[in-house]
């Protein structure tokens, strides 16, 4: 009997942790849009990325080295060139618009990942995904609208839409290419990472002229590349498989929705970034289509089985 108490008693601190990690990862991933923007003052998008994760790989290679191979790489390296272009459009997005903005538009991968999952995989789209993106669009359509009949839809937010079809295109290829082929997701991590850093660094070489390669000496831009590659990096990517591992997916999906959510708020306090009320409400549209996406409501109106088409 005592020991099934200290199992429980195990459980749920192991839970507890997990779920206090997860919400942690959404905080730094939120946050992620505000100093990655201040970061941008510093230098150009393409040396950001690159030092970004030239850092990163440096902090990961020890991890890893042991269990890399031939094999793996050639399976998920097509997975880091969606990754590249996610990193390349979400990054030049969020140069031309608010990191508020690039928070909640992020986020629609949510919504959008069922769609390219059904494609891909050939199957109907669910009767709830479908309403979800109906939400979805109607927030959309707020949060960047000027009024009611006006929606201007400036180059950063089109890019930030592009990444959040990229980030649904990149989850639904990174399960196929890993359920074929066994791998530890942070050796998966290291090898899409590459890529996207091989990618920056081409681009930079034969796009940038070489006087305008300007590594920041500024204290405050390597502060925030500690931040992003330490924080919003390594930290939030543990405690997401951690917290798939220890506690339910629909859990981690729930809180994870929560990160435009503090992207938004970080964005107001760090930036001074201010939003319409209408925009608001749009604002809140998105959120709530992605939190009823992750829950999937088990209502008779609602649930449909996925058939083959």
């Amino acid at each position: 009997m005592e020991q099934v108490e200290q199992n429980k008693s195990v459980f749920l601190n192991t839970s507890l942790i997990a779920t206090i990690g997860v919400l942690a990862a959404a905080v730094f991933w939120g946050t992620s849009f505000g100093v990655a923007k201040e970061s941008m003052l510093y230098t150009g998008v393409l040396m950001f990325l690159a030092i970004r994760f030239c850092c990163t790989l440096l902090v990961i290679f020890p991890l890893v080295s042991k269990k890399l191979n031939k094999q793996v790489w050639l399976q998920l390296a097509p997975t880091g060139g969606i990754l590249s272009i996610i990193y390349l459009a979400e990054t030049y997005g969020l140069k031309h618009t608010t990191a508020s903005n690039a928070a909640f538009l992020i986020s629609l991968f949510i919504i959008f990942t069922p769609a390219v999952d059904a494609l891909l995989n050939r199957h109907k789209l669910a009767v709830t995904d479908l309403f979800a993106g109906c939400i979805a669009i109607a927030g959309v359509w707020l949060l960047v609208g000027d009024s009611l009949n006006t929606v201007t839809f400036n180059i950063g937010n089109i890019l930030i839409l592009i990444a959040a079809l990229g980030r649904a295109a990149f989850v639904v290829t990174t399960k196929k290419k890993m359920n074929q082929q066994h791998c530890d997701p942070m050796v998966a991590t290291f090898i899409q990472l590459s890529v996207v850093t091989v990618v920056c660094i081409s681009l930079l070489v034969f796009t940038v002229p070489v006087e305008q390669f300007i590594i920041p000496s500024a204290p405050e831009f390597w502060l925030y590349i500690g931040y992003l590659v330490i924080f919003c990096t390594l930290f939030a990517f543990y405690f997401q498989n951690y917290g798939v591992k220890h506690t339910s997916p629909t859990q981690v999906s729930f809180l994870l929705g929560l990160e435009p959510v503090f992207g938004g708020l970080f964005a107001h306090w760090w930036l001074g970034e201010r939003f319409e009320q209408l925009q608001w409400v749009g604002a809140g549209l998105i959120v709530l289509a992605a939190m009823f996406i992750s829950v999937k409501p088990k209502c008779k109106f609602f649930a449909k089985t996925k058939k083959p088409i």
